[in-house]
């Protein structure tokens, strides 16, 4: 469809809405959609995101509501539905808001959802005329009503006196790869294999050695998954093609995960490249829990990184990492059984209240999630 997204000013302003317009613009066109945005200054920074700059839609502008209504007439032809993000509720173009209104109510082409932020008419920080205020405290006919959270769709329902089920909440949302800082690498594997969509995500940073025991990792992770929980393993080396044993144990570390029935279930995080610094510390963002099974380590520099980067770490009672930071790691006798260790991590992780907040998070609040749960619903 073509869709537009008008609002006062646009990034590379800053400010809440502005990002918010943003993330619904790269999101609209990333599920093949044509995007227009038409507001009074910014530019494009994405694939796919037209940004017309109305002059006269800056935030303070005298244009009276005819010449305005021409104008967005003119820009918006062609376009099948525009959100108007806050335009309707606050006070910096009245004569923008007046022209909306009359385009919505005429039952045109274009079809407009009035898109809530921040009602001005019952915030004390702004001091409305009756007129004005008139015009930002009603339910325009002709708009689809929808607001950001719980709280604003009550303050406009009581406000208007239109229905809860004629104001859905559409939450904002967030880019996972954005806020972890995923490298284009990292992103990509996320993407190949949703690892974000995962119950539990366990990280082995390790080679492909022998010592480093990883098929005890693909055990436990075969292990949540026969309690019923979507596991996904991690691991940062790849087999070495110049070194013969390394090799072998890769492939036997594939067969093994083939007939656990992990083949979707793990990963080689440099099969395919060699895991950089950044890509490092975007599978240490990715993950839920380290797990260090090694049956020896020099070190065991993953129990110092693990820490820095706030990701739980599950090792066994084995010097030197049991001693590296006191009290850190959380400790497995080194007979546990698969069973056993799976059942140790989740009951650790589970108590955890930013893990349980994490993957709420990610659940409920992910832009794709929110498309095609909630946007694309409102576009049909």
């Amino acid at each position: 469809m073509h869709v537009a997204l008008i609002h006062y000013l646009y990034p590379p302003t800053v400010g809440g809405v502005e990002r918010v317009m943003a993330e619904h613009a790269a999101l609209f066109a990333r599920h093949g959609h044509r995007v227009t945005v038409l507001c009074g200054g910014g530019e494009s920074r994405e694939p796919g995101v037209e940004v017309g700059v109305l002059p006269e839609l800056r935030p303070g502008s005298e244009t009276a509501a005819p010449e305005m209504r021409r104008i967005l007439e003119t820009a918006l032809v062609g376009v099948e539905v525009a959100f108007v993000h806050n335009l309707m509720t606050m006070p910096f173009h009245p004569g923008a808001t007046e022209a909306l209104a009359e385009l919505a109510a005429s039952g045109g082409a274009t079809r407009f959802i009035n898109w809530i932020h921040d009602l001005a008419a019952i915030n004390p920080d702004y001091t409305l005329e009756p007129p004005l205020r008139e015009l930002l405290a009603k339910a325009h006919p002709g708009f689809t009503t929808v607001a950001v959270s719980a709280q604003r769709q009550r303050e406009f329902c009581d406000l208007t006196g239109i229905p809860p089920e004629d104001c859905p909440v559409i939450p904002n949302g967030i880019d996972p790869a954005k806020v972890l800082g995923l490298t284009p690498t990292v992103a990509e594997l996320e993407q190949r294999h949703r690892i974000l969509g995962r119950d539990i995500v366990l990280l082995q940073p390790a080679r492909i050695l022998r010592r480093k025991n990883i098929e005890l990792g693909l055990q436990v992770t075969a292990a949540l998954g026969t309690a019923g929980h979507d596991a996904f393993y991690l691991v940062t080396g790849a087999p070495d093609p110049h070194h013969p044993a390394s090799a072998a144990y890769g492939d036997a570390l594939r067969g093994l995960a083939s007939a656990l029935g992990l083949t979707h279930a793990m990963a080689f995080a440099s099969e395919t490249s060699p895991v950089t610094d950044g890509d490092l510390q975007g599978l240490y963002a990715l993950s839920d829990a380290v797990f260090l099974p090694s049956r020896q380590e020099g070190f065991g520099l993953p129990v110092l990184e693990a820490a820095l980067l706030r990701v739980p770490l599950f090792c066994f009672d084995r010097e030197p990492m049991a001693s590296l930071l006191p009290g850190v790691p959380v400790l497995v006798p080194g007979a546990t059984a698969p069973e056993e260790i799976a059942t140790r991590i989740l009951g650790t992780l589970n108590a955890d209240p930013a893990f349980r907040a994490r993957k709420e998070a990610l659940k409920r609040y992910g832009w794709d999630r929110i498309y095609s749960d909630l946007l694309r619903p409102l576009l049909r």
